[in-house]
């Protein structure tokens, strides 16, 4: 979509039709849309997360700001080595390099994953740090031509997350007449299940690893470069994210991050 004036007002940020075509493609296409070149200059990091806010709003209620912790709607670069360097925001080495963010759908507080995702580009790190996105339902016809006998261990519950206001039983798909909808964070599962000491079976571990197996078979829907000003909304239900490692010396990059039901 072409760059366009926007402040802290869903209605100034996006057209009708702007918002007519968003809706589509995150219900009915391939769940997400990138709108380019929002006018950030000028604005505080928490004003973008504002602006952030004010534009996913267009597709629901927007979840409170700090839905698991605080500072929850700004992600820069950590200052200290993650415990979680496969899903989180990554883990450092001096704020220098940060790893890989593995694909997957975000939890957010209770009492059910958010629907949607807004992620706004306010600095992007200097080097790498593209933003990868993968089709749920694409994973699942992969599993089904390729491992047909892990899909029902997917069907059913596994624990996400060891903390109380943020753990919760749920399967990795669910399908809901022709619709399917995917959860999954590899991590989280295993510190939900740790956590509540019910260790993972043999057909619960098989299945995952044939989960994550389709995820590094499977060609992206888009590898994306977010630029200053640029903000991705996607399904959460229906959307893996993930990110490339970057290079960020100076500790500048910021993305805001906002959710809706």
């Amino acid at each position: 979509m072409p760059a366009r004036p926007a402040t802290p007002s869903s209605e100034s940020a996006l057209s009708a039709e702007e918002t007519r075509r968003v809706l589509s493609a995150l219900s009915d296409g391939p769940g997400f849309a990138v709108l380019r070149g929002l006018a950030v200059e000028g604005l505080t990091d928490q004003a973008c997360a504002d602006l952030c806010r004010s534009v996913i709003s267009v597709t629901g209620s927007p979840r409170p700001r700090e839905s698991a912790a605080p500072m929850d709607d700004l992600l820069t670069t950590p200052r200290a080595p993650s415990s979680a360097p496969a899903v989180g925001e990554g883990s450092s080495r001096a704020g220098v390099e940060v790893a890989a963010l593995a694909p997957h759908t975000d939890r957010a507080g209770p009492p059910r994953p958010p629907r949607f995702l807004a992620l706004l580009c306010v600095r992007p790190a200097p080097a790498g740090g593209e933003t990868v996105l993968i089709s749920g339902h694409s994973l699942h016809q992969r599993l089904m031509d390729c491992r047909p006998a892990v899909l029902p261990e997917l069907y059913r519950d596994f624990r996400f997350g060891a903390e109380p206001v943020l753990a919760r039983t749920a399967p990795v798909f669910t399908r809901t007449g022709t619709r399917i909808t995917v959860q999954y964070n590899r991590y989280q599962i295993e510190r939900g299940h740790q956590a509540a000491r019910r260790p993972l079976t043999p057909a619960q571990t098989d299945a995952l690893d044939a989960f994550d197996e389709a995820l590094r078979d499977q060609a992206p829907l888009l590898h994306l470069q977010l630029r200053r000003g640029d903000l991705l909304l996607l399904n959460n239900h229906t959307v893996l994210h993930g990110r490339t490692a970057y290079t960020d010396p100076h500790r500048q990059r910021c993305l805001t991050r906002a959710w809706a039901d």
